[in-house]
C-alpha cells in the first residue's frame, strides 16, 4: 500500500482519495455510503494494526449510540465492495473480540 501524496492511498487495484472522499477500482468509482468510506479510511490509515471496535465507533459515529451490528454491516459492505486481494484473502481481517485490521 502506498501513500505518496498523503491525500490518497493505493492498494491492489484500488485508490482511496482522501480529499475527494472517493474509492476507485482501476479508475472507476466504487459506490460506498459515507460511514463505510469513513470506516475504510480509518482502517487504511492504521493499516497493519488492529483497530478496536470502540475506536471505530468513536471515530466514525462520534455523536451517536451505535450497536455492534452497525459496525458489522459497514465491514460487510466494505468486504463486498473490495472483494479479495491477489492472495485470495479479504482486505479486512476480523480480529476476534478486538476489532479489525486492514
Amino acid at each position: 500500500m502506498s501513500n505518496p501524496q498523503h491525500d490518497s492511498f493505493t492498494f491492489g487495484p484500488f485508490r482511496l482519495d482522501v480529499n475527494e472522499r472517493v474509492l476507485s477500482r482501476r479508475g472507476k468509482p466504487v459506490s460506498l455510503p459515507p460511514k463505510a468510506f469513513a470506516t475504510l479510511l480509518l482502517l487504511v490509515q492504521k493499516s497493519g494494526r488492529v483497530v478496536e471496535k470502540d475506536e471505530l465507533v468513536r471515530v466514525v459515529w462520534p455523536d451517536a449510540y451505535v450497536e455492534e451490528a452497525n459496525v458489522a454491516q459497514n465491514i460487510f459492505k466494505l468486504r463486498k465492495a473490495l472483494g479479495k486481494n491477489r492472495l485470495g484473502e479479504p482486505y479486512i481481517e476480523t480480529v476476534p473480540r478486538r476489532g479489525y485490521r486492514f
